[in-house]
C-alpha cells in the first residue's frame, strides 16, 4: 500500500461526518435516528436484500462518491462517512486513547518475519484475536474522523511471500515457505474476524497483496522499476504451488471477508483488472465471498504505468468488471459516472460492488442499533481490553517464540550472571525499529521511550554484573568510532554485538540492492572478531540477511529480527537461559554473491540457482528451519506411512521427541517431503518442501509422541495446466528439530493422479 503520509491529505479531504469519540456510526439505524425507516435497517430481512435496498435509494452520482477507501456521506438517507483503511499488521495501527483517566495504547507484537519463526499456529491465532479485541475496542473510544484507522476493516495479514531478501516488505510476510505462510494467515484471519458474537464480524481481515506482490523499486542495469509498473512473469505451476497457497488458505481456511488486489501485473495483466484470478479463481473457484480492495493508487497505475488502458473511465471499467469493488485511491469516485455515460461499464456491475462493499458494513455491525451489540459496548470492549496483562504477556511469549539461535559453539550462550557484558552495535539502544512497519502509537508519551531498549533489558538480567553499552556505528553512516568499540570490548569477559538494518534500508517502495551489512558495521563486527573473545552477533532485521565470512569470526549467532515491544526483554532472556530457544528459521539465508545470480525480477523460484529452501540449489548461510536450542534432543520413528493408506486418503506418522536437557524447554519439529530417484527429476519438482509441524514443551528426560497427519495434497506438484498432480515414486520424509533429522521413506505406487483440478477453467482443456 502507499504510506500513509502520501494520501492523507486525499481522505481527509474526501470525508464528511466526524464524530466525537464513541461507538462508530453509533445512531444508524437506531429506532430514533432518520435511517431506521429503510428497509436497509431492517432486520428481518437477508443481508442481500439489506444491501439491496441500501443499493437502490442511491443516485449514480450518490454511489460513484462511495467507492473511495474514504467513502462519503450521503445524509440525504443518513448514511455516514466510512473509512475502509486499517491496519494491523502485528498490532492494531490505532491511537492511544483515554477513558476516566486512564490511558492505553495498543499492543505490538513482533513482525510477520519473526512470528513465522515460532511456526506455532495457536500463537498466530492468539495474536490476531488480541488484535481484533484491541481494534474494536480502541474504536469505541477514539474520536470518528475518518482519517485512515477508522474504520473496522483491517489491512492484514500480509499473504505475500518472503522470495528474495531484498524485498523491502519482507518484514510483513510470514517466511518463504508456502505451508507455513498458509497457516500463518489462516490462523491471524480467524483470530482477527471470530469473536464472543457469533453474529458479527469482530474486525474484517484483508489478505494483502493478491498475488505475487515482492518487488517495490529497484535499479536493476540501468533501469528503475517499482510496483507500479512491474509484470511479474511467472509459470502457471509456480504461481499455483509457490503464489497463491497462503490466499487460498485465507479464503477457505480462515475465511476472510477481504482481499486487497496487489500493484503489479501478472503475466501481463494489472493484478486489479485481472478478471480469471479476481473473479474465476478467486471467488467461483475458491468460493470468496467478500470485497475486494485495490491497493492505494494500483487503479491510477492500470492506465498511468501499466498502460494497460488509456484513461481513467477505462480504468475504472476494467477494475469493477474484473471484481475489484473499491479503490483505495481518486479514480473510481472520480471517473465512473462517466465510464457508465460511456457504456463501457454498466450500472449492474456498479450495483454488484456496491451491495458486497455495504454486505461488509453489515456484517460488522454498522447498520444495526449499537446498544444490542456487544462489539460496540464499551464496558465490554473498552479500555479493560487494551495492552492488558495477558496481552503483554502474549506479546513478550511471542518474542521469545520468534528467536531463533544459529550457531553456538564453546557453549558462548547462554551467558553468566554477574560477568562484564560489552554491548556494541547500532542497535544496542534501539527501541523503536522493534516494531517494524505499519504499527500505532505504543506509549502515552507520543513517542516510543516506553520500550525498554536492549542495553536496559541486559543490564537488568545481568544481576551483580558490570554491562556496558556503545555503539561504534550506526546502522548505515561514515560515523566511525570502533577503535574506542573496541576498547570497551576488550575489558569485557563477553561481547553482545547488537547489529542490522533498519527501516531506513528496507521499507515501502524501496528495496535493499544487496543483503549484507550497511555502513561500517562490517568493520565493526570484523574487529571485534580478532579479539577472539566469546562473542554473540544478534541480527536485528526484516529480511533475511548475508553474513559471508562474518559468520565464521563469531561463536555464537542469534536472530532476533523485528521483535515487537517485547523484543528486547525477550531477547536477553533467551542469552542468559531464562528461555530455551526454541524458534526456527523461517527463511534462507543466502550467501552474498546469491545477489548477483538472481535478479529481483525473476520470479519464478525454480530459475537456476533456484529460490527458498524448495528450488535453492546452493550452498546457503543457513538452511530454512535452522534452530538450535540449550538442550540436547532426539527422535525416533514410532510408526512409519503407510502406502496403501495414503492411496485411499491419507496416513500418519508418529515420531517420538526426546529432551536430554541439560534444560527444560520448547521444541518444534518440521516435516519435509523431497523427491527420490526417477522423480526428482520430474519437471519443476521441488527440492523439498514443508508439509507440516509440530511442537512440545517438555522437561529434562521427558519423552513424548508427535503425530503428523501426511494427506495425498502434501505431496502434489501442478502441471503445465495447474491441475494438482500426486506423482508416483519414492519420497523421503524427513523430520527435523532444527539440528539433526530423522529420515523415513513412502512409497507412492501406480500412476500419477490429479488429486485437485485446475483452478483455472481456460486451462482445463488444454494438453499436457
Amino acid at each position: 500500500m502507499a504510506r500513509p503520509d502520501r494520501i492523507i491529505a486525499q481522505v481527509s479531504l474526501a470525508l464528511i461526518g466526524v464524530s466525537a469519540a464513541g461507538p462508530l456510526w453509533a445512531n444508524m439505524c437506531s429506532p430514533k435516528d432518520m435511517t431506521s425507516k429503510f428497509d436497509f435497517c431492517n432486520q428481518r430481512l437477508t443481508l442481500d436484500e439489506r444491501a439491496e435496498a441500501l443499493v437502490k435509494q442511491l443516485t449514480l452520482e450518490e454511489k460513484q462518491s462511495l467507492f473511495g477507501n474514504g467513502a462519503k456521506a450521503v445524509p440525504r438517507i443518513g448514511l455516514p462517512a466510512y473509512q475502509w483503511w486499517s491496519e494491523g499488521l502485528h498490532g492494531a495501527n490505532e491511537p492511544c486513547v483515554t477513558d476516566k483517566g486512564v490511558t492505553k495504547c495498543p499492543t505490538s507484537f513482533p513482525a510477520a518475519s519473526a512470528m513465522a519463526s515460532a511456526l506455532n499456529d495457536t500463537l498466530y491465532l492468539g495474536v490476531g484475536k488480541v488484535i481484533g479485541v484491541e481494534g474494536r475496542s480502541i474504536s469505541n473510544l477514539r474520536a470518528h474522523d475518518g482519517s485512515i484507522g477508522d474504520g473496522l476493516t483491517y489491512w492484514a495479514p500480509n499473504a505475500n511471500m518472503e522470495r528474495d531478501p531484498r524485498w523491502g516488505r519482507n518484514m510483513e510476510a510470514p517466511g518463504e515457505d508456502p505451508h507455513l505462510t498458509s497457516k500463518y494467515v489462516a490462523n491471524f484471519v480467524r483470530g482477527l474476524q471470530e469473536g464472543e458474537d457469533p453474529e458479527h464480524v469482530q474486525l474484517v481481515a484483508t489478505c494483502k497483496h493478491f498475488i505475487a506482490n515482492s518487488l517495490e523499486k529497484s535499479i536493476i542495469d540501468g533501469k528503475t522499476i517499482t510496483r507500479h509498473d512491474f509484470d511479474a512473469e511467472i509459470p502457471l505451476p509456480e504461481l499455483v504451488d509457490y503464489y497463491m497457497p497462503s490466499f487460498k488458505a485465507c479464503v477457505q481456511e480462515g475465511r476472510a471477508l477481504g482481499i486487497m488486489c496487489s500493484y503489479n501485473a501478472v503475466n501481463g495483466i494489472p493484478m486489479c483488472a485481472n478478471r480469471e484470478l479476481l473473479t474465476d479463481v478467486l471467488r467461483n473457484q475458491w468460493g470468496f465471498d467478500g470485497y475486494v480492495t485495490s491497493d492505494c493508487g494500483a487503479i491510477d497505475d492500470i492506465y498511468q504505468h501499466h498502460l494497460f488502458v488509456h484513461d481513467g473511465e477505462t480504468a475504472t471499467a476494467a477494475g469493477l468488471k474484473a471484481g475489484c469493488d473499491s479503490d483505495c485511491g481518486g479514480v473510481y469516485n472520480t471517473h465512473l459516472v462517466n465510464a457508465v455515460n460511456a457504456s463501457i461499464l454498466s450500472q449492474d456491475t456498479v450495483d454488484l460492488s456496491l451491495k458486497r462493499l455495504v454486505k461488509i458494513q453489515m456484517q460488522v455491525g454498522l447498520f444495526e442499533p449499537k446498544d444490542e451489540q456487544i462489539y460496540f459496548d464499551s464496558s465490554r470492549y473498552g479500555i479493560d481490553r487494551i495492552d492488558t496483562p495477558e496481552h503483554q504477556q502474549l506479546a513478550y511469549e511471542a518474542g521469545l517464540q520468534s528467536i531463533v539461535l544459529l550457531k553456538n559453539e564453546r557453549s558462548t550462550l547462554p551467558l553468566k550472571r554477574g560477568s562484564k557484558l560489552a554491548l556494541l552495535g547500532p542497535h544496542v539502544d534501539s527501541q523503536e525499529v522493534f516494531m517494524s512497519n505499519y504499527y500505532g502509537a505504543r506509549c502515552a508519551s507520543g513517542k516510543y521511550d516506553c520500550i525498554t531498549p536492549p542495553i536496559e533489558a541486559i543490564k537488568r538480567a545481568n544481576v551483580g554484573g558490570v554491562t556496558t553499552g556503545y555503539r561504534g556505528v550506526d546502522v548505515n553512516s561514515k560515523v566511525n568510532n570502533i577503535e574506542k568499540a573496541v576498547q570497551v570490548a576488550q575489558d569485557a569477559d563477553t561481547i553482545v554485538l547488537l547489529v542490522g538494518i533498519d527501516a531506513g534500508q528496507e521499507h515501502e517502495e524501496f528495496d535493499r540492492s544487496n543483503c549484507t551489512f550497511p555502513g561500517l558495521q562490517a568493520d565493526l563486527i570484523s574487529a571485534v572478531a580478532a579479539l577472539k573473545k566469546p562473542t554473540v552477533m544478534v541480527l536485528i532485521h526484516g529480511g533475511a540477511m548475508c553474513l559471508g565470512a562474518l559468520k565464521d569470526g563469531v561463536p555464537s549467532i542469534v536472530d532476533a529480527f523485528y521483535g515487537g515491544e517485547k523484543g528486547p526483554e525477550a531477547l536477553a532472556a533467551v542469552l542468559f537461559g531464562d528461555y530455551n530457544p526454541s524458534g526456527k528459521l523461517p527463511i534462507t539465508m543466502y550467501p552474498p554473491e546469491y545477489m548477483y545470480q538472481n535478479p529481483l525480477t525473476q520470479m519464478s523460484v525454480s530459475a537456476p540457482p533456484g529460490r527458498t529452501h524448495l528450488y535453492y540449489s546452493g550452498n546457503t548461510e543457513f538452511a530454512f528451519g535452522t534452530g538450535l536450542s540449550y538442550s540436547t534432543w532426539s527422535l525416533r520413528l514410532v510408526e512409519g506411512p503407510d502406502n496403501q493408506l495414503l492411496q485411499a486418503g491419507s496416513t500418519r506418522v508418529q515420531v517420538e521427541l526426546t529432551n536430554h536437557g541439560p534444560l527444560a524447554g520448547q521444541q518444534r519439529v518440521l516435516a519435509f517431503a523431497r523427491p527420490r530417484g526417477a522423480l526428482a527429476f520430474v519437471r519443476g519438482m521441488k527440492r523439498q518442501w514443508l508439509w507440516s509441524y509440530a511442537a512440545a514443551e517438555l522437561t529434562v528426560g521427558q519423552s513424548t509422541k508427535l503425530t503428523f497427519q501426511l494427506e495425498p495434497l502434501m505431496l502434489t506438484h501442478s502441471n503445465e495446466r495447474g491441475d494438482r498432480v500426486l506423482h508416483a515414486g519414492e519420497y523421503e520424509l524427513a523430520f527435523s528439530d532444527g539440528v539433526q533429522e530423522m529420515i523415513t521413506s513412502l512409497t507412492v505406487a501406480g500412476g500419477d493422479r490429479v488429486v485437485e483440478a485446475s483452478a483455472f477453467m481456460s486451462q482445463r482443456d488444454v494438453i499436457v
